[in-house]
């Protein structure tokens, strides 16, 4: 269990950078950003998609600390994590590749949106469609297996 808190205490630590670097570009995108930039939909998305993987990585830090502090939740935390139920469900919804696919094509719409507004909006699209998928996969495979 000792190496499982090791692994929690590491992972805080690239979350805690993480949260660091989203704070910083969410300050400069509100204040330091050019007003050609800000006056594009595209940079409006990319302030939301910043603040939301920030918000994301301080809800995860939590979880974490809270675990770390309670042996009882620590242990389920590592079940969770090392059940193999759960890891046939998540390969047959195709995570973690989807969620990678998916990031890589926000990444590009969000950049492509300064140039080309129809891009923008079809990659936003179908990135959220592979979303959507995989989790209607997951919960199916969630109730048969």
């Amino acid at each position: 269990m000792e190496d499982y808190r090791k692994a929690l205490k590491i992972r805080i630590g690239l979350l805690s950078l993480v949260l660091l670097v989203a704070a910083g570009m969410s300050v400069y995108g509100i204040f330091r950003a050019p007003e050609s930039a800000q006056a594009s939909r595209a940079f409006d998305f990319q302030n939301g998609l910043v603040i939301g993987i920030g918000a994301g990585a301080l809800g995860l830090i939590m979880r974490y600390r809270q675990a770390m502090k309670d042996e009882k939740r620590l242990q389920m935390f590592f079940n969770a994590e090392h059940d193999e139920r759960l890891k046939a469900i998540r390969a047959k919804a195709g995570l973690p590749m989807i969620l990678v696919t998916s990031f890589l094509m926000l990444l590009a719409g969000s950049f492509i949106g300064y140039f080309n507004g129809t891009v923008f909006y079809t990659l936003l699209a179908a990135a959220l469609c592979q979303l959507l998928l995989a989790a209607a996969v997951k919960l199916i495979c969630r109730k048969r297996m």
